[in-house]
């Protein structure tokens, strides 16, 4: 039996046809958040990715669990979550440098 490698942190939803979309941007469910509000709730999604890998890796660590792969899973999940925010990060930074940089 295969094990999926990359498995999706929440399930994906069913994109509209363009015909429907029209002019609108695709549907989210942050609709009327600031950006300021929905950076804030994606790095709190990323603790507490990191809050349970901690967690589930100290009870496999003093025997409270026996499930390996729930705690590697819970271990994959926040790696790849830090390492996403880590690049959003540096290109943030890198975007703001060079729109600094330019000559108006």
């Amino acid at each position: 039996m295969a094990i999926p490698l990359i498995t999706p942190l929440e399930p994906m939803k069913a994109i509209e046809p363009l015909a429907e979309r029209g002019t609108r941007l695709l549907k989210t469910d942050n609709a009327g958040q600031s950006f300021e509000q929905r950076l804030e709730s994606a790095i709190n999604n990323v603790r507490e990715l990191e809050e349970a890998s901690n967690k589930a890796s100290y009870d496999l660590a003093v025997g409270k669990t026996d499930d390996l792969n729930g705690v590697m899973l819970a271990a994959t999940k926040a790696q790849i979550a830090i390492q996403m925010t880590t690049q959003i990060t540096t290109r943030a930074v890198n975007t703001y440098r060079e729109i600094m940089q330019m000559n108006i």
